[in-house]
């Protein structure tokens, strides 16, 4: 009688082991692969010739600043340049090209799908298939 239940404890073991190896490779076959990024957003930049670039980036980004960050650290050919202060970051320089308020009425104007950003670039939240775009303009 000990024989039978041993016997059948055995046969239990190696059944759940089986289920278990099975059960890890189902898992690991189709288990999700870990994207490039959740949101995919475009950057525009137009300088003062009126010729714009544009940027695609698929990030997990939580605020513009760290796309941009991303963008200019991965080959794209993006760059900026700017200064932090009492309201966050003022951008001054955009794939070289500066925009002096002080010397000649120009600034790096943030648009957000087409309209005047309401933040800057470290607090303007960044959402999927939004275009984000940087206009070299002059004050009027």
């Amino acid at each position: 009688m000990e024989k039978k239940n041993n016997k059948k404890i055995v046969i239990g073991a190696v059944v759940l082991a089986a289920l278990l190896v099975v059960f890890a490779a189902v898992y690991f076959m189709n288990k999700p692969t870990a994207g490039a990024g959740a949101k995919d957003i475009t950057l525009e930049v137009t300088g003062s010739d009126g010729v714009t670039s544009d940027y695609s980036l698929s990030t997990d980004a939580e605020y513009l600043r760290e796309a941009m960050d991303e963008l200019s650290e991965n080959g794209s050919g993006f760059s900026y340049e700017g200064s932090d202060g009492e309201y966050g970051v003022m951008v001054e320089v955009v794939n070289g090209e500066r925009a002096s308020y002080a010397e000649d009425g120009a600034y790096w104007a943030l648009y957000v799908n087409g309209e005047y950003g309401q933040y800057g670039c470290d607090s303007q939240p960044v959402a999927d298939g939004d275009t984000y775009s940087w206009k070299y303009e002059q004050a009027q």
